[in-house]
């Protein structure tokens, strides 16, 4: 999985469709999708490398209609998905099933568990490092947005790809909520993205993890934005880290 991310990950500036989180099936269609071109076009222009012929392509792909709006709504996966033609490599749609299964931690109480999750935001940055504490999620948990399902192996490599940690920031906001069916937290962020010119975006939402009743692990990861995907993208600052 490891030599996958650094494959993934190329030193040239390319725009090519982004398949890190969603499989060919679930694809948006190209009227109606947004790219990298059309959200970063005054970037590419400010750099004095657009020539006429590139910005003619760049102004017909950023007259998206409110379909494509309404269709990706409010989750980070959805806007990457739709967004980031950029500088990664096509990533492949299975999960890897190279991944090591890690003992898990079972039946944890509310306390233990919130403590761990806890951890994960605020040391770890887990929304834009992707580095969970596993042994609380089950194997088969999904991580979901309005467009699709993706797989725990899948939503991290494309995590790990996409964002540039170190230039990003997150903030947990009030508390984590724990109960036996369910852990839930607030966030505020700067998402730094892992393309040309390095967008820092800012949004602030809520993150829902379901538990499984008997093991107590996590085993569904829902992500939900307070911001539609256009006010978060009049946000974008080109090269400033968060």
């Amino acid at each position: 999985m490891r030599n996958n991310l650094v494959l993934a990950v190329i030193a040239t500036v390319q725009l090519c469709p982004v398949e890190s989180f969603a499989p060919p099936a679930a694809k948006v269609r190209r009227n109606s999708s947004i790219t990298t071109a059309s959200l970063f076009h005054w970037g590419k222009r400010k750099s004095g490398k657009g020539d006429s012929q590139h910005d003619v392509a760049v102004d017909e792909q950023s007259s998206v209609d409110d379909e494509s709006s309404s269709l990706l709504q409010n989750s980070r996966r959805s806007f990457l998905s739709a967004t980031a033609a950029s500088s990664l490599l096509p990533l492949r749609s299975t999960a890897d099933t190279s991944s090591v299964q890690t003992d898990k931690q079972l039946n944890l109480s509310d306390e233990e568990l919130k403590k761990i999750v806890l951890s994960d935001i605020v040391d770890k940055s887990f929304l834009v490092s992707a580095d969970i504490t596993r042994s609380i999620y089950d194997e088969s948990a999904t991580f979901t947005d309005e467009i699709d399902v993706y797989t725990m192996d899948k939503w991290v490599k494309g995590t790990k790809a996409l964002f540039i940690a170190s230039g990003s920031r997150v903030s947990l906001v009030g508390d984590v909520d724990v109960s036996a069916s369910e852990v839930a937290f607030r966030f505020d962020e700067d998402l730094m993205f892992n393309i040309p010119f390095k967008p820092v975006c800012s949004l602030t939402g809520k993150v829902v993890l379901t538990r499984d009743e008997k093991t107590g692990l996590i085993t569904s990861y829902r992500e939900y934005w307070d911001q539609s995907v256009n006010d978060v993208l009049k946000t974008a600052k080109f090269g400033k880290k968060a």
